[in-house]
């Protein structure tokens, strides 16, 4: 992992893994990502140096059964359900929280089962750059709530929404 994510002038910012034998099983592919890859970069201790996330084409946040944040995977329904309220300014017609689940599932579906794996520097220096915005700053959590909404096919004004 040094090799590949140690080096800063590389020009690979992340891999996808394809695990097309996956594809139609979602339970034995979250099975592998939970259970085999997060257990292996945890005992390599990897974790300063990579973030993950699961991608699948059944992907279901409800068959993870999580209701707190899993390294790998979508952050859960309730909680993109609270950031919505919490963050459009605005009516809120419309949005139920079986569109909100079905959308954020679709926010980690992809035509292959896939692990990307992510060089943390890059996650850090996405931070950095959003400190450094000052007023422009996006709200905590927003972009879940674009992700969802634009999903579901609404579309906010700036002020209007979550920033």
């Amino acid at each position: 992992m040094d090799r590949i994510f140690g080096n800063r002038n590389s020009p690979h910012l992340f891999y996808s893994v394809l695990f097309p034998m996956y594809d139609n099983d979602f339970e034995s592919f979250v099975d592998a990502c939970d259970n085999v890859v997060q257990p292996i970069v945890e005992a390599i201790s990897c974790t300063d140096y990579i973030g993950r996330a699961w991608f699948h084409p059944k992907y279901n946040a409800d068959v993870v059964g999580h209701s707190s944040v899993i390294a790998g995977h979508s952050v859960p329904h309730k909680m993109v359900m609270k950031f919505i309220i919490q963050t459009i300014n605005g009516p809120r017609d419309g949005i139920t929280y079986d569109d909100v689940s079905n959308a954020n599932n679709k926010v980690r579906m992809t035509p292959h089962a896939t692990i990307n794996i992510l060089r943390r520097s890059q996650l850090n220096a996405a931070a950095q750059y959003e400190k450094k915005l000052g007023e422009k700053k996006p709200v905590p959590n927003s972009i879940y709530v674009r992700n969802t909404l634009k999903i579901m096919g609404i579309h906010r004004e700036r002020g209007n929404d979550v920033g």
